[in-house]
Formats: C-alpha cells, sequence, structure tokens
C-alpha cells in the first residue's frame, strides 16, 4: 500500500491495494489516513454492490435510503448518481456541499465508488473546508464563528465546525441547500453565502478528481466539500455512493505512544 499526498494541499492517493482483502491492520491505516488529509482517492477497485457495503465498513455503519426511481434494487446503502435517467439519480450537486449537511447529525464520510466512467465530463471538484477557514482574515473568523446557518428544511448548523474527532475549526456551508445564516437580512445572507462559494473556488484550493472505472473516493464531509460538473446523457456514467451514519462512525484511534508498535505499510 503507497500513499502520496495531493499536490493541491489536502487529500492523497493509494496504490497497491484491494478493499475487498483490507485486515484491521489495513482498514486502521485508512481510517487515520483520511482523518489526516481528509480525501483518499483509490485507483484500480473492482468492487460488487456487497463489496462496496463492506468496504464502507471499515470507516462506519452506512446510512440507508429510502426506495425510489434510481435507486438500486436490493441495496438501500447504495445512492446511485448517474448521468441517465434509468441508471441513478440525475443532475444532483452541482454547488459546493458536504453530503448529509441537512440531517440534525450531519454525515461524516461518503464513499464513491466508479462503476461506470466515460472519458468526458462529470468530473468532482473536492476543496479543503479547514484550510479555508484558515485563511479567513481574523476579523471574518471572528465573525464567523459567532454565526449559524438554516437549510431549508430548518436545520441549523453553526458555520464554523470544529471537526468531532480533531477538534479543527472549518467553514461548513451547502451552498445550494442553505436557507440563510439566521440573525442576517435575505440580502445580507446571500450576499455572504456567494462570498463564501467563491472563496470556495479560489484559485488553487481544488482538486478535480477525473473519474475512470474501479476509482474509489472517500470524503471526511467535516474536513472538505465537493461540488459535481455537468455531464450529459450522451455518456454514460454511474457512480454508486455509500455514505456513514453520524452515530456508526469509526474514526481513527489515538495515535500509538512513543515506541508502540505500528501497523505495516
Amino acid at each position: 500500500m503507497q500513499l502520496t499526498p495531493l499536490a493541491v494541499g489536502f487529500g492523497a492517493t493509494i496504490e497497491g491495494m484491494d478493499l475487498r482483502q483490507a485486515d484491521a491492520g489495513t482498514a486502521e491505516l485508512l481510517r487515520a489516513a483520511l482523518l489526516e488529509y481528509g480525501l483518499l482517492v483509490i485507483r484500480g477497485q473492482s468492487l460488487t454492490p456487497r463489496d462496496q457495503v463492506l468496504a464502507t465498513n471499515v470507516f462506519g455503519k452506512p446510512e440507508v435510503f429510502p426506495t425510489m426511481r434510481g435507486q438500486l434494487s436490493g441495496w438501500p446503502e447504495i445512492f446511485r448518481v448517474a448521468s441517465r435517467a434509468e441508471d441513478g439519480h440525475v443532475d444532483v450537486g452541482r454547488y459546493w456541499h458536504s453530503d448529509g449537511s441537512f440531517r440534525e447529525d450531519p454525515t461524516p464520510i461518503s464513499f464513491w465508488y466508479s462503476e461506470v466512467q466515460s472519458e468526458e465530463g462529470g468530473d468532482t471538484l473536492f476543496t479543503d473546508l479547514q484550510q479555508a477557514y484558515a485563511e479567513l482574515q481574523p476579523d471574518i473568523q471572528e465573525e464567523f464563528d459567532t454565526l449559524s446557518t438554516a437549510h431549508r428544511n430548518g436545520v441549523v448548523h453553526p458555520l464554523v465546525l470544529r471537526h468531532p474527532k480533531t477538534g479543527t475549526r472549518a467553514l461548513y456551508l451547502n451552498i445550494g441547500l442553505t436557507a440563510g445564516v439566521l440573525g442576517y437580512s435575505a440580502d445580507h445572507s446571500k450576499a455572504l453565502m456567494a462570498a463564501v462559494d467563491r472563496h470556495y473556488s479560489r484559485p488553487d484550493a481544488t482538486y478535480v478528481h477525473h473519474w475512470l472505472p474501479g476509482d474509489v473516493v472517500v470524503a471526511d464531509n467535516l474536513h472538505v466539500a465537493h461540488k459535481a460538473t455537468p455531464i450529459t446523457p450522451s455518456t454514460r456514467r454511474i457512480l454508486n455512493r455509500t455514505t456513514v451514519r453520524a452515530d456508526g462512525v469509526i474514526w481513527s484511534n489515538p495515535a500509538p505512544e512513543a515506541g508502540a508498535p505500528r501497523p505495516a505499510p
């Protein structure tokens, strides 16, 4: 198993492993890497729906989705994103967001498997929410630290969220589903959200993932946000997504004390 940090400053690629054969030591290494880098890109996998659900269990208990058009029959844990309606859900997430932010307890981890991928279109963009907060001017940080946002379904979250495992602050704003900032007028809320949207997209802050067949991408939704880009029905693409429940997440164990043995890579 070889881990290489991405040049953008967050995230890492992992090569030389088969998720179907991950043992306890490998699982712990994956959890530790996700906690450190926020995003894992694992190439060359071959996963059945059952394999994907089992691999998701490395990070915690999967969420279950209601039966609806586009879902994969017999696998309620898998939310299918596709370029064609007969294959899954289309035209979703084309704005900066973290999956499951509309929940009272936000979805901590998302896991995508590229089942069918065209050579053109449908890239996914990722940005580091912790670095986005760190790069704000101190007076803006102080303002944002006091604010909360309301989703369209009424769920309220702080605009600056502390990671439940590391305590690191991160901007946390779903650009598409947020109704407004509590205590701010509609115009003020709109202006703030537009400014955050631009900040997420600032130069050199985005990792662009071009999907290849067999790709797995795992994201810590409290560390990074993502954004879909357009893909037309003229080309066929299917991403199978599983997500981890907030009450079932498994973060990395505490680092061993000095001199204690570590799992071999």
